[in-house]
């Protein structure tokens, strides 16, 4: 296990404004996470397992989906016209759920999803001092119960364990004042860690069953990472004295940090009118348990130098999501969606690691019935994010650098089976 400093990522994993990902299954592509109160099937063991209740009482619903994960560059143009780019990212994470028949008057679930992640990486001198690469990958085991209460409200809880890999690369650099510059430091941590949290949730359906009403509550999961930081510093940073300048000592030292990963609450409501199902959800995410980023060091002179707290002061924040289903015929349904979801981070926090803000989110996808065991489709899903104005704290020059991010953005692609018997 080598890690340390990658919670400067875990935070931007996480959900909500950060890179959260909560388009976990062909549905939730295609609806932009717009699919709690109307989540059924398979992947209601993930977005409402009190759903689960409301499934075919004798059969086993199963869904396999494969998203792919294409995060644009960000661009920083700073005030004095000189611009960065961060690289292009791609990856591709597959999803699976699965919903029982009913035990007993229970059903029983499980899925395995990514629920969020970030990796951004520059390359350029001032950027990259910071944060030259900061990834950081979830996946999470979710298995879950459901019981009816009656004909209108069932109830659902979980267990979340979630898997958090890790690598953060930081590098320290001193302007020479003549277009070279002396490292000072450099920092390369990865490693993992096994958390534990819980969710609940609640559903109503009216006898017609076309309105439905949900509510979803994701606890806090506390992500616990330690092993081992490597890397170098000057002594001149320790010492102060000028003579040992030029003096560079190498480390590998144990270390821990902890970040929270935020909870969060759905609440959510479905109407159907004829073929036609509208659903909004309003999500919010708790952020504002992240109020600080602070590492441990068995070693005493790199815990002096790179121990000390980094204050983030994330805020809990909103999204808001509308998705609409259609059946065009027996065999073949389309969803388009649209969602707004805030940033956490504010102006007094923002960086390179996580150059976030506010973002448009748009969505569709087809599922076709193939026969009454088989579906499958395809989604997709474009996200936006708004430019904005930032003031970042330059590690070289000791000075803020004010300027404008943006671009960046992000296209997912999804392909997915559902079956059922």
């Amino acid at each position: 296990m080598k890690k340390t400093l990658l919670l400067s990522v875990s935070a931007a994993i996480l959900f909500a404004g950060g890179f959260k990902i909560p388009e976990q299954s062909l549905s939730g592509m295609a609806l932009s996470a717009a699919n709690v109160a109307n989540a059924h099937g398979a992947d209601s063991a993930y977005y409402n397992p009190a759903n689960m209740a409301f499934n075919n009482e004798k059969k086993d619903f199963f869904e396999l989906t494969s998203t792919f994960i294409h995060l644009n560059k960000f661009k920083f143009k700073n005030d004095n016209g000189e611009v960065y780019y961060s690289r292009k990212e791609d990856f591709v994470v597959p999803q699976f759920h699965f919903a029982s028949h009913d035990i007993n008057g229970w059903r029983l679930g499980f899925s395995i999803t990514y629920p969020g992640g970030l990796s951004k990486r520059w390359d350029d001198t001032i950027p990259e001092a910071g944060a030259k690469e900061f990834t950081l990958k979830t996946i999470e085991f979710n298995p879950v119960i459901a019981k009816k209460i009656n004909n209108n409200f069932s109830v659902a809880f979980g267990i979340r364990f979630v898997k958090s890999e890790a690598t953060a690369n930081i590098l320290g650099l001193k302007n020479n004042g003549d277009g070279t510059y002396t490292p000072l430091y450099s920092e390369y941590l990865n490693g993992d860690s096994i958390d534990r949290g819980w969710n609940v949730a609640l559903s109503y359906q009216n006898d017609e069953r076309d309105l439905k009403i949900a509510a979803t509550y994701r606890s806090k999961v506390k992500l616990t990472l330690s092993g081992d930081a490597s890397g170098f510093y000057n002594k001149y940073l320790i010492t102060k004295n000028v003579s040992d300048g030029g003096k560079v000592i190498a480390f590998n030292t144990p270390g821990k940090v902890s970040v929270p990963l935020p909870a969060t609450l759905n609440l959510a409501i479905a109407k159907i009118f004829g073929k036609t199902t509208v659903e909004f959800v309003f999500d919010r995410t708790y952020w504002s348990k992240y109020k600080k980023l602070d590492f441990d060091f068995k070693d005493v002179y790199v815990n002096a130098l790179f121990g000390n707290p980094v204050p983030k002061k994330w805020k809990d924040v909103n999204a808001y999501r509308i998705g609409v289903t259609h059946e065009c015929t027996q065999k073949l349904t389309a969803m388009v969606a649209y969602a707004y979801d805030k940033t956490p981070v504010p102006d007094s926090t923002i960086d390179f690691s996580l150059p976030e803000n506010d973002k448009h989110i748009v969505s569709g996808g087809i599922k076709y019935k193939y026969d009454d065991r088989l579906t499958f489709g395809l989604s997709a899903l474009y996200t936006k994010p708004k430019k904005r104005n930032a003031k970042i704290y330059d590690k070289i020059s000791k000075n803020y650098i004010s300027g404008e991010f943006s671009q960046g953005g992000a296209y997912l692609f999804s392909f997915g089976i559902n079956y059922a018997y």
